[in-house]
This record gives C-alpha cells, sequence and structure tokens, in this order.
C-alpha cells in the first residue's frame, strides 16, 4: 500500500458507472474501480446525457472524488462529433476540477466516444492514458468507419488498453490497433458475495428461469420470451423471471399475453445488486442469449452461484463458459436455439460445486495484479 503522498493521481473517465438513480449500472466497474484506492489517488468523471442531467439533476451530488458532467450531444445526428462535443463538455464543466487534480494517468472506460475525448484531454495535461473496452463499443461502433478511425487514433496515443476478452481483442486488432498495446483481463467476480447457496427458504422456492440486464433488443429478451413459451408445457411449474429495466418491458408483456404465458412471466424491474447472490442462487438456469456482448458479469456471478449458464456464442463468452461443465452455449437471435438450449439445459443434472470451482479462476484479485501492471509498466 503507497503512502497519500507517493500515489499518483488517477482520473477514470466513463459513462459506465453507476447513477443516483441507476444504482445498479455498470457495478463491474464500480468494484474494478475500487481496487486502485490504494496505488493511487483516484477520481471518477462520469458524463451523462445532457437529458438525464436536466431531469435528474438535484439527484445529483458531486463530491471531491466524484464528478459527474452534463454531456451535450445531438441524439442520433452527427455521431462522428460526439467524441468532440463531449471532450468540449467536460472541458467547459469540469476544465478547472481536472487542472486542480493534476492527473499523470488518464483511463477511461468506454471505447467511443469516452477514450477519443479522454485521450484529447490527456495531451492537453500531458498525462499517461489508457482506456477499456467492453463489448458494443467495439463491435458497434468499431464498425462505422468515422467511429473506428478515431478509435484507432486513441489507441495510438494509449500506454495500455483493456480488453475484457480475446475476441474483442481480435476485432481491434482488425481495425488496425496495436496488438502489444492489448491486454486481456477478465473481469472478476466477489466470491464473497456470489457463492453456491443451499439453504432455500420455503418463499423462494419457485422454479424458475432467470434473465437480469437491461430490457432491450439486442439482449435477446424477445427471443428468450419465445424460446421460454416453447417449452413451458413440458414444465408446468417453471417461471420465467426478468429482473432489469429497459424500454422492451410492455412488449415483453403483451407478447406473454399473446403467447398465453402471462402467469408464467414475470417482470422484477431493477434489482439491488445485494439482492442478486440469492435471486441467481435459487435459478435452475440464468439465461442471456445476447446479441453481442464482452464478458457480461452477469455470467460470471451466476458461474459463481453454481447457477446454469444458457448463453449466446458472442464475444468473449465461449472464453468463460465450459459447455461441458456450466452450461450450453447457442447461437444468437433465435428463439427456436433458446427453446432447444432450455430444454437441454433443463433435461440435465449439473453439479453446482463444479460450476463454483470453474469461476474461481474470475477474482477481482487477480483482476487487480493485471490491471496495475498495466496501468504502472509501460512494455512496449
Amino acid at each position: 500500500m503507497n503512502s497519500d503522498k507517493s500515489k499518483q493521481s488517477l482520473v477514470i473517465i466513463s459513462n459506465l458507472y453507476p447513477l443516483p438513480w441507476e444504482p445498479n449500472r455498470a457495478t463491474f466497474n464500480r468494484q474494478q474501480f475500487a481496487q486502485l484506492d490504494d496505488d493511487f489517488t483516484k477520481s471518477v468523471l462520469v458524463p451523462i446525457a445532457f437529458a438525464d442531467w436536466i431531469s435528474h439533476r438535484k439527484a445529483l451530488k458531486q463530491t471531491e472524488n466524484l464528478r459527474y458532467v452534463p454531456y451535450f450531444y445531438l441524439p442520433k445526428f452527427g455521431r462522428r462529433f460526439y467524441s468532440a462535443m463531449m471532450f468540449a463538455s467536460i472541458m467547459l464543466h469540469s476544465g478547472y476540477w481536472l487542472m486542480h487534480k493534476k492527473p499523470k494517468k488518464i483511463f477511461a472506460s468506454w471505447a467511443f466516444p469516452d477514450a477519443v475525448a479522454a485521450s484529447w484531454i490527456s495531451k492537453l495535461f500531458n498525462c499517461d492514458f489508457y482506456f477499456k473496452v467492453h463489448g458494443s463499443d467495439i463491435n458497434l461502433h468499431g464498425k462505422v468507419p468515422a467511429r473506428a478511425k478515431q478509435i484507432v487514433n486513441a489507441s495510438k496515443k494509449a500506454l495500455g488498453i483493456l480488453s475484457v476478452s480475446q475476441a474483442l481483442a481480435n476485432e481491434m486488432i482488425a481495425m488496425g490497433v496495436n496488438k502489444e498495446k492489448i491486454h486481456v483481463i477478465y473481469n472478476g467476480v466477489d466470491h464473497q458475495k456470489f457463492q453456491v447457496q443451499h439453504a432455500i427458504s420455503k418463499e423462494k422456492t419457485d422454479d424458475y428461469i432467470l434473465y437480469v440486464g437491461n430490457l432491450k433488443k439486442e439482449k435477446g429478451v424477445i427471443e428468450l420470451l419465445k424460446g421460454f413459451a416453447a417449452i413451458s408445457e413440458k414444465h408446468p411449474t417453471l417461471k420465467l423471471l426478468y429482473a432489469g429495466p429497459g424500454n422492451l418491458r410492455s412488449e415483453i408483456s403483451s407478447q406473454a399475453k399473446h403467447l398465453t404465458i402471462s402467469d408464467k412471466v414475470i417482470l422484477l424491474g431493477s434489482v439491488d445488486h445485494d439482492q442478486l447472490p440469492e435471486l441467481i442462487s435459487q435459478a435452475r438456469v440464468l439465461a442471456l442469449p445476447s446479441y453481442n456482448e464482452g464478458v457480461p458479469n452477469v455470467v460470471l456471478e451466476a458461474m459463481a452461484c453454481g447457477t446454469t449458464v444458457l448463453v449466446s456464442n458472442v464475444g468473449g463468452i465461449p472464453e468463460v463458459v465450459d459447455e461441458k461443465i456450466c452450461g450450453k452455449i447457442i447461437a444468437a437471435k433465435s428463439d427456436l436455439a433458446v427453446a432447444n438450449g432450455l430444454a437441454y439445459v433443463l433435461s440435465k443434472k449439473w453439479d453446482k460445486e463444479k460450476i463454483q470451482r470453474h469461476s474461481l479462476q474470475f477474482s477481482w484479485q487477480k483482476n487487480r495484479q493485471q490491471l496495475l501492471q498495466m496501468l504502472m509498466k509501460i512494455n512496449i
């Protein structure tokens, strides 16, 4: 542990961070960043879309080391300029705050526009620059030439790039990012919090499939609903629980009614992260049939709880899920694949202890060690 005087100033810039009105947002980032407190004087700067900033401004509490910035941009218009708009928003609102922080290192978490804007800020303050990529920031923005070019330019200024999976690293290399700069570091799990729970209270004996995440199309929530409907007659006591907020809530309800499974589909809304271990542990299956992913932390958390997973063959998921031990990997965007996958995992007896042992390789302690190695050393 370093003394305060010997610690370097580290500023983290990321839209992926818990918010007062979304406390469960990006909890994996909060956990990862918290590990750096012993080694750096750490501050976090969180850009927030201007419309959200206005509607929630009374809930925002600025502190010395946590700063919220209103981010001005025109929705769905001129997206190539979003990084410039973020840079201008940060400097206008928090330029003096940054000067006071005297950062030695800037670490951005999200490729576009966050990392691009952060690369310009690092140049302005003449400090080391690093960034982390998650999945959609490369899989989606990296496919648009104007945005991809900005990401590659930012990578040229970076001393290190954290990729949450090898698949994502390969995507960046294909874009033109120097592979020597990329460090594949898997997210971790709090194994004291997420673990196999054998004791089940009487009120919690419902038989259910669980989805945890935002209710949006790209997460495969409709395919999950249709796939569940296809196998529900063979499993009359089985329910489907959705835990998370999102704009497809009403569509899920209406489609469940149309499929005559309304009584079996439960929308829990946003669930506090502290309540997830019990909810996940008691699920028959954790299902996440996403269209694209990096390495979703909820899958790591499910395996830590010894819960079988049904996941899609995208991003870094095949790197962390062993089908012999943990569950089934299926094709994305297919309700038939979901139905067949659910039928398969429900027909087998899975060893919770083996699943949990498999998950031990993904720890925050290991993540911290690798992250510090990237931030404290220049390898190229």
